[in-house]
């Protein structure tokens, strides 16, 4: 026998159910297109004419650059979050 109140609860919980599963696809598929990562080495093909060794310096600007800015950003986040505790502090 089947119960009216399950046909109930399965319409209200359909729509949300099928909105996860949704995301959960979304999010599957972009974690397999970020998973592929960058590849310089088409951008730094004019640097390979000048030889092995630009290319390695090239390449140590670029990892220090990225280095650096994770830093910078990683100490923007920590003053912001200094600035809310502050903030709550005194309200």
């Amino acid at each position: 026998m089947n119960n009216p109140f399950t046909n109930l609860i399965d319409n209200i919980f359909s729509l949300p159910q099928s909105i996860l599963e949704l995301v959960r696809d979304k999010l599957s598929g972009a974690s397999q297109l970020v998973a592929q990562g960058i590849d310089i080495s088409s951008w730094l093909a004019p640097i390979s004419i000048l030889g092995p060794g630009w290319v390695k310096v090239v390449n140590s600007l670029l990892a220090g650059a990225t280095l650096v800015f994770t830093f910078w950003i990683g100490k923007r986040i920590y003053a912001l979050y200094l600035q809310f505790k502050e903030g709550v502090r005194w309200w």
